[in-house]
């Protein structure tokens, strides 16, 4: 609609627009051209053995590699009996710094083969493949491939088709701004907005990723999604190399919606922490973002907004979180809070007779399905508030309009979040996994201490008190004040006279406190975890009090903003100095953080996906319970019975093999894949179903009957009533879509 209002004729008469399509053509043709162009690959043959117990570091085993620029991927053939004994990697010393980014792969002895990722930006003749030996095991290293791929390209592609939309849309502004000049105020606006999120991002603009203690959980969380689309799944469900490639059911329970922008990154070739860092910084973009539009609409002020969209953006606790952890499941869900509270804000408090208000219902479904897929314990924690909200404003809830929107919000809410629900519920009904066995962990210790709350020069090394560490988590002195100064107006009666303002900050300023009160180590979280049964589970399922801190941020935030707006209207001098005080304080806090976390936290430069292990799953929550993780590594198939394996070949979460069962009895095969409900197994001829079942440490067992043989493939596939509730989301999304779609064409403005 914007590019139909616009001189497109004054626009592609510039010649500068024609210069700038024409690179673009010629650009796009090259990358094409080199796309569809066979990638060259070379083999080198030759063999080392290592001395057992001789540690060796970086030892040159292939030497004066010529290679162009270009993404390669390495394979070294090598024999050892031994799990991560090694690294091979490749190097060269010619090249200029970032040139050549890779961080090799560990050698397993239930592969014979390992392969990883290399990046080199700059033509050499002097590459090397080196490996380092830890001393232990045997290790005899034999040839190794290197094969040209098409990623070099497609990254550039990405890279030109955004640099493309960047330009349409400034020769777009700029037309449109000749033919109806945007408002001033609307420029400082984007101008502002703009700012906030850039300063927001800066942690992920050093070209590595802080090593906080979730980071490694959340990559593989990436990589699974990028692995699960490799291996045809849509939506990803199980992902297949996690757990040495026996598949793990992390993307069942913990929705992975927003990772499939980052794992997008990663299909058309970029490093692991460049998609990484691409995410946080959108993800920051759309914080400030989201967050100025809510609480702009909630205060009626776009100035106060700003303010109140730099201190929710930039809170010490949100970047905390994201950066510093690396709870990027969290911190995701952080960017949906304000949509769910600007949304009950208009629910409760707009008048119902208001044209708009039959579209109140947006936010909170946009909210609460962001909050769903990106952080379940989050979610928990605002039905809880929304529950509180409803009581105390229970008489609202009973009004027809009200309760309408209510109910049109949630539904919409778990509409689009069906897709990710149903298996969810599934899974945990009928699957015994190990998160449904660990109420007895308590969190009462992990609480915060007073002052954390109040912390506000950033200190990442963190103090350490009686044991305890006393980390940067709270949410600074600058909001604190801004609920005392709303407690000082209304105790003093200046609020008095305006009572939908003081009704509506006297709610956000007890959430605020009590979500505080929540998050200290002096709140009876062990005696409300000793009642037992599902208390004992929500409590422990919490893992930290802290959590409650997100809310209360956001709460505090808009008390914060409630204030500024009474003193905009009756004392403007002391509203400018609550703006300086709002500004100095998110300018030092950040100042510092930024200063502290560069010096003292561990940076990490995490390029190809191998790099980082296949193993690690936190606490192992969605493993079945009785798993030993310790015994799950790379390996092959084993036989039980009579039974002869003829032929093998596993592809991400399909096995096909030839099997032969000469025993007077039933026979097994059991195969390196994780046994959750989903997978089948079938005589590949004549498809007649075998038993497939849990074996042997929770692994895929295939019954064989005697005498048989034949070829079987095994594979994991959704049930009929996944794929439903799939279909069921897309429709609410389309829906949804359609609905506004014709309210524009009808010139109606949809108000949200």
């Amino acid at each position: 609609m914007l590019l139909q209002k616009i001189e497109m004729n004054k626009l592609i008469k510039r010649k500068l627009f024609w210069i700038l399509a024409a690179a673009f053509c010629l650009i796009f043709a090259f990358c094409i051209f080199k796309i569809l162009q066979p990638g060259t690959s070379i083999r080198l043959e030759g063999e080392y053995t290592f001395t057992e117990g001789t540690i060796e570091e970086n030892k040159v085993i292939y030497d004066s590699i010529s290679l162009k620029p270009g993404v390669y991927y390495v394979e070294l053939e090598y024999t050892t009996d031994t799990d991560l004994g090694a690294v091979c990697n490749m190097q060269d010393g010619t090249v200029f710094t970032g040139g050549l980014l890779t961080n090799g792969e560990h050698v397993y002895s239930g592969l014979g083969r390992t392969g990883f990722h290399m990046w080199l930006f700059e033509g050499t003749e002097n590459m090397q493949a080196a490996v380092s030996y830890a001393g232990k095991g045997m290790l005899r290293t034999g040839s190794i491939t290197i094969t040209e791929t098409n990623q070099l390209w497609t990254m550039l592609l990405v890279i030109l088709f955004l640099a493309a939309g960047l330009v349409a849309l400034c020769f777009s502004y700029a037309a449109y701004n000749l033919k109806k000049p945007v408002e001033e105020e609307k420029k400082q606006v984007f101008f502002f907005v703009l700012l906030i999120g850039f300063l927001a991002s800066i942690p992920c603009m050093y070209g590595s990723m802080l090593g906080g203690a979730d980071l490694t959980y959340h990559l593989q969380r990436i990589e699974g999604v990028k692995d699960g689309l490799l291996s045809g799944q849509f939506p990803v469900r199980l992902e297949p190399e996690w757990v040495y490639s026996h598949g793990y059911a992390n993307a069942v329970f913990y929705c992975n919606a927003l990772l499939y922008f980052p794992a997008f990154l990663r299909l058309a070739g970029f490093t692991v922490t460049a998609s990484y860092n691409a995410y946080c910084f959108m993800l920051s973009m759309a914080t400030a973002w989201i967050s100025w539009y809510c609480f702009s609409r909630i205060l009626k002020n776009n100035y106060i907004g700003l303010v109140c969209s730099a201190l929710y953006t930039l809170s010490a606790f949100r970047v905390y979180k994201l950066f510093v952890t690396g709870a990027a499941g969290e911190g995701s869900a952080y960017t949906f809070l304000p949509l769910a509270m600007y949304g009950l804000y208009r629910i409760f408090t707009q008048d119902v007779k208001d044209k708009s208000y039959k579209t109140a219902w947006i936010p909170v479904m946009a909210g609460y399905a962001g909050l769903i897929q990106t952080h379940v314990l989050t979610c928990e924690i605002t039905a809880f508030l929304t529950l509180a909200v409803c009581l105390v404003c229970i008489r609202r809830v009973f009004r027809k309009e009200t309760f309408f929107e209510l109910a049109k919000g949630a539904l919409g809410a778990l509409g689009l979040s069906l897709w990710y629900l149903v298996p969810f519920i599934d899974y945990y009904l009928t699957q015994d996994v190990h998160i449904k066995h660990v109420s007895a962990r308590t969190i009462q210790d992990r609480g915060m201490y007073v002052s954390q709350l109040l912390t506000h020069f950033w200190d990442a090394s963190g103090k350490t008190v009686n044991g305890i560490t006393m980390s940067p988590i709270g949410i600074g002195p600058v909001l604190v004040s801004g609920l005392l100064v709303f407690c000082v107006l209304l105790v003093h009666g200046s609020l008095r006279k305006r009572k939908d303002e003081l009704r509506q900050g006297i709610i956000f300023a007890i959430l605020g406190a009590l979500l505080m009160l929540l998050s200290l180590r002096y709140f009876p979280w062990n005696q409300i975890q000793g009642a037992g049964g599902a208390a004992a589970s929500l409590v422990s399922s919490l893992q930290f009090p802290n959590r409650f801190l997100g809310w209360g941020t956001a709460c505090l935030v808009t008390t914060f903003g409630f204030s500024l707006r009474y003193l905009y209207n009756s004392k403007r001098a002391y509203y400018w100095l609550g703006i300086a005080i709002a500004v100095v304080g998110i300018v030092t806090s950040n100042a510092y953080m930024v200063n502290s976390v560069m010096k003292e936290e561990t940076s990490l430069r995490l390029y190809n996906e191998e790099s980082m292990g296949f193993g690690y799953i936190s606490g192992a929550e969605y493993l079945i319970q009785g798993t030993d993780e310790k015994k799950l590594t790379f390996s092959g198939p084993v036989t039980g019975g009579n039974v002869t394996l003829n032929s093998y070949v596993k592809d991400y979460l399909s096995v096909d093999m030839n099997c032969t069962n000469r025993g007077a009895g039933e026979g097994y095969v059991e195969l390196p894949l994780l046994f959750y409900k989903g997978y089948k197994a079938f005589d590949a001829d004549s498809g007649m179903r075998l038993m497939a079942c849990a074996g042997d440490n929770n692994v895929v067992r295939v019954i064989l009957p005697e005498g048989y043989f034949g070829n079987i493939t095994v594979k994991f596939e959704s049930p009929v009533y996944w794929r439903l509730s799939e279909f069921l989301s897309g429709a609410a999304i389309l829906s949804v879509v359609a609905a506004w779609w014709i309210r524009r064409r009808k010139g109606q403005h949809v108000a949200v």
